[in-house]
């Protein structure tokens, strides 16, 4: 066995010796990871938290040249940084695996068997989160019902449950689920990666990677931040900021023999929210779901503004704890000048975010240019607004994954 593990580290370094003069962008994003024996699982290879996995016992049963193909396509996964960025919340590993898969060999000719648009009847030339939504959203595969049914063991063992599957479409989710098991947000990884595109960039170290591909790494490395990350920006914009001293609380460094500090929250962040017809009543649950999440940060108080084509009330709703059921007026027009005049005449605010799905003619500013972070619907209403709020001082513009 010992011996085994140690053909498949040597097959794998003759690999690593062959790109470093052949494929530089390949060999640069190789050394990014640690090079890792795991017999659990039933893969080649697998990605993730800065680690390529492999099992010797199944790289014994294929081919030096299938061997480095399969290697290669987990070298694309990582530049496109499929494990590392744009991950939904609470996601669906099989879809996310095979989305990742389909947008590889879309654009990718390999000899390897992978995913393809044609398996899943879906359309080419999609991005990542759209094949991930297709493949959630189409009910004609069982992948949603797959992932209610995964339970994984102590030691890794993936079982997954299904009535009325093939053998070979199990075993063809069980290998996804492993896919994408260890994919997580980093950041760091990430910009890491980055770097190394910027050394091929810089000195035309493509080696043998197609146009289709090198088109698609280097538009993902411009990746559209995911708006969880974005939303921290505006964390520190709700501060306490109102100190009062205290003689019933101890000072933390001399107890009672100093008076102690309370601290009275202040709102400093607008919340607007777009009501109007166009706005679906799904879209308005995340709107206010993704709200409630930043009590979880341990924000005090939000003020939130609800528009349409005028305010629906002259006074904001303060919020001092997550709600789980919100009065929803309006359902008219939209008007993005009513949002942005409140904003421009309450200095009190540091920063506004606007959910909406941008379906307006851009607002006027008049010198008021706080920080605005727009928060569009989906990935298509991102790409239209995003022409007109890249002319907005003070904007920034992401979206809610499908």
């Amino acid at each position: 066995m010992a011996e085994e593990k140690e053909n498949a580290a040597r097959r794998i370094q003759k690999i690593a010796e062959k790109w470093f003069l052949s494929e530089p962008l390949l060999f640069g994003v190789f050394c990014t990871h640690k090079i890792t024996a795991f017999r659990r699982i039933s893969l080649p290879f697998r990605v993730g938290k800065r680690r390529i996995e492999y099992n010797p016992d199944e790289l014994e049963k294929l081919s030096d040249a299938l061997l480095e193909e399969y290697l290669k396509i987990e070298m694309f996964r990582i530049l496109l940084k499929h494990p590392y960025q744009r991950l939904p919340v609470c996601p669906n590993k099989i879809a996310l695996a095979f989305a990742s898969d389909i947008t590889i060999s879309d654009n990718y000719e390999t000899f390897a068997p992978m995913a393809s648009p044609q398996d899943f009847d879906l359309p080419k030339n999609l991005c990542f989160e759209e094949y991930y939504a297709k493949l959630l959203n189409d009910e004609n595969n069982s992948i949603s019902s797959a992932f209610s049914s995964i339970e994984v063991d102590e030691d890794g063992s993936v079982h997954i449950t299904l009535e009325g599957i093939s053998p070979d479409d199990f075993e063809k989710m069980r290998n996804a689920y492993q896919t994408a098991d260890l994919w997580a947000e980093d950041d760091e990884i990430a910009q890491a990666i980055n770097e190394e595109i910027e050394k091929a960039q810089l000195g035309n170290g493509w080696g043998s990677i197609p146009g289709d591909m090198v088109q698609i790494i280097e538009a993902n490395m411009q990746v559209k931040m995911d708006y969880r990350r974005m939303l921290n920006i505006f964390r520190a914009n709700v501060l306490s900021s109102a100190r009062r001293l205290s003689r019933t609380r101890p000072n933390r460094r001399y107890e009672f023999d100093y008076m102690g500090s309370q601290y009275q929250f202040t709102t400093r962040l607008l919340i607007a929210v777009d009501v109007s017809g166009s706005v679906g009543d799904t879209a308005l649950r995340e709107f206010f779901s993704i709200i409630n999440r930043f009590f979880k940060y341990g924000i005090e108080a939000l003020d939130v503004i609800q528009f349409d084509a005028a305010l629906s009330e002259e006074k904001p709703m303060s919020l001092k704890k997550a709600r789980h059921q919100v009065k929803i007026t309006g359902r008219g027009g939209t008007n993005f000048q009513v949002p942005m005049d409140y904003f421009e005449e309450h200095s009190e605010y540091a920063g506004m975010i606007v959910f909406t799905d941008g379906y307006a003619p851009a607002p006027e500013q008049h010198g008021y240019f706080q920080r605005i972070l727009w928060v569009l619907t989906s990935l298509a209403e991102y790409e239209c607004a995003k022409k007109w709020i890249d002319t907005l001082n003070g904007s920034r513009a992401t979206y809610i994954p499908s």
